[in-house]
């Protein structure tokens, strides 16, 4: 008698957390996504905590790179590199497998990286003797004046010497966007909307708003026309 009671209490029991368990499974796979979009959301603004948007910039590359090659080589990002004046150019970030077309097409012999997430084909670049300037910009968020001086300082010397840059970061639209329109203003001493114009001209995808961006004009004014 004692233990069908016990077996009684222990059913009732069971039934009784069911609906518990079951609304707070419920509440879990509602807020466990909501909370994803809202950090992609803060991150795409660019208004995380830079320490966090760091680190999660680096997961989010490593679970979307694959997506994002295939993206690339259906054509659905733009094209991987475009010209902007005789020796600069502006892309998204290279695999190891696209340096020997780089190389033979393009006569790169110099890389400009800005992706916090991606230090670059390392190997590829060493064998066939390219110098990489790595600048590690967290995806979405504007290089500082300083990184844009160095950025701009090493293309000069770079083309001097008569080798071709290759300005990128992963899409070739923001953070190497930033460094190159601040490249056209700064070698052709154009105003910043010019710059701008003839950038969006030799590469569409680029943000249209890189003119407005704080760093961007405290580079221009400090360094362009003085």
């Amino acid at each position: 008698m004692n233990n069908n009671n016990n077996f009684n209490t222990n059913n009732n029991n069971v039934i009784s957390n069911t609906p518990q368990q079951i609304t707070f499974t419920n509440f879990l796979t509602i807020i466990i996504p909501i909370k994803i979009l809202i950090t992609l959301y803060l991150f795409y603004k660019a208004r995380l905590p830079i320490s966090f948007a760091r680190y999660f910039g680096r997961v989010f590359h490593f679970f979307t790179s694959p997506l994002v090659m295939l993206f690339q080589w259906a054509g659905l990002r733009g094209p991987l590199i475009s010209q902007i004046d005789d020796n600069v150019y502006l892309g998204a970030m290279p695999m190891s497998y696209n340096i020997e077309m780089l190389v033979s097409k393009y006569q790169i012999n110099s890389v400009v990286n800005l992706c916090d997430e991606y230090n670059g084909p390392i190997q590829q670049y060493t064998r066939y003797g390219i110098t990489q300037l790595y600048i590690p910009v967290v995806d979405h968020y504007e290089p500082t004046v300083q990184e844009i001086k160095s950025s701009i300082d090493f293309i000069q010397r770079q083309v001097e010497s008569g080798n071709r840059v290759f300005i990128h970061c992963k899409a070739g639209r923001g953070r190497s966007g930033a460094i190159a329109i601040c490249w056209l203003a700064h070698s052709k001493r154009i105003s910043i909307e010019q710059a701008q114009k003839m950038l969006l001209e030799k590469r569409s995808k680029v943000r249209r708003g890189l003119y407005k961006q704080k760093n961007v004009l405290q580079f221009y004014n400090q360094y362009c026309f003085n």
